[in-house]
């Protein structure tokens, strides 16, 4: 049970690290007090929350799209030297 307690301690820091530092971004960025950024702190996270959809999708494809490029990468390494070797034959 202590290991559930830690990982749960350890989750809940996290989060709460970075809520600080969204607070702390967000007051420099709109030039507000950190007291007027936590007044509005429930819509900031909802709307956070709400973009974690797209985020995600994003990613996938940016992954995807990476993953496409070392495939043909590696095939045209892999193609390079038996081009090589088979133009010596001849």
């Amino acid at each position: 049970m202590s290991i559930v307690r830690g990982i749960v301690g350890g989750v809940l820091g996290a989060a709460g690290a970075a809520i600080a530092l969204r607070v702390r971004t967000l007051s420099k960025e709109r030039e507000e007090p950190i007291t007027e950024v936590l007044a509005d702190l429930p819509g900031i996270l909802a709307e956070d929350v709400s973009r974690l959809g797209d985020a995600a999708r994003g990613a996938i494809e940016d992954g995807r799209d990476a993953a496409q490029r070392a495939r043909i990468d590696f095939d045209e390494q892999v193609a390079a030297p038996a081009r090589r070797i088979e133009g010596n034959d001849g």
